[in-house]
C-alpha cells in the first residue's frame, strides 16, 4: 500500500515532465560519477511518510553549516524516488570525494534531482540543486516539491530564482514552506 501511495505522489510529476532527461552534456568528468550506487553502499529508495499536513507551518526550520554534511543527494527516476548521503563512505572512494546525481542513476536519464535535508523524521527541505538533473523552471521546482509532500512529508523548499535561471541552493535564503 506504501509504494502505492509513494507511486502516485510522483506519477503527475512525471506525466508533467515527460520524457526524463539525461544528464546536462559534459558534466561528468570521469568514470567514477557514473558508477551506480546500490543499496548495498548507500542508495535508499524515498518511502512514504505517515505525516498529516498541517494547513499552515509558520515556523522556518533553523538550516546552518553544520548541516551541510547530513545534506542528501535525492532523484525522480523512471520507477522510484532514491536518495543517498552525498558525503557517504562510496562517494569518499571516488575520485570527487562525494557521490554525484549520477551515481543515483548509473548515468541513465531522470526526470528531476536535487538536494534535501531531514529537519526531523516527518520534515524535510528541498532544492533542486544538481546541475546534471536540476529543475529548468520554478514550475518543475514547485512540482518536484509538492511530489515531497504528496508523499506524505512536511516540506519546506529552497525554491527556483527566475532571474538567476536555477534552483536556490541551502544556506543563502530561507526555505518556503509548500502548500
Amino acid at each position: 500500500m506504501a509504494s502505492a501511495h509513494l507511486e502516485d505522489s510522483f506519477t503527475p510529476f512525471r506525466t508533467k515532465f515527460h520524457p526524463p532527461k539525461p544528464p546536462r552534456p559534459g558534466l561528468v568528468k570521469n568514470e567514477g560519477e557514473v558508477v551506480q550506487l546500490t543499496e548495498e553502499n548507500g542508495l535508499e529508495l524515498w518511502v512514504t511518510g505517515i505525516v498529516v499536513h498541517p494547513s499552515m507551518q509558520t515556523v522556518v526550520p533553523k538550516m546552518d553549516n553544520a548541516m551541510k554534511s547530513d545534506t542528501r543527494l535525492w532523484a525522480i527516476r523512471e520507477a522510484d524516488v532514491v536518495h543517498a548521503h552525498e558525503f557517504c563512505d562510496f562517494g569518499k572512494s571516488l575520485e570527487t570525494g562525494v557521490i554525484k546525481h549520477t551515481n543515483l542513476t548509473g548515468g541513465a536519464p531522470a526526470y528531476c534531482a536535487g538536494e534535501l535535508l531531514f529537519v526531523d523524521e516527518s520534515t524535510i527541505v528541498v532544492n533542486g540543486c544538481s546541475g546534471r538533473y536540476g529543475p529548468t523552471s520554478e514550475e518543475e521546482m514547485v512540482q518536484a516539491a509538492k511530489s515531497f509532500r504528496n508523499s506524505g512529508y512536511n516540506v519546506w523548499s529552497q525554491g527556483f530564482d527566475e532571474e538567476a535561471d536555477r534552483p536556490v541552493p541551502f544556506f543563502t535564503l530561507d526555505p518556503q514552506w509548500v502548500d
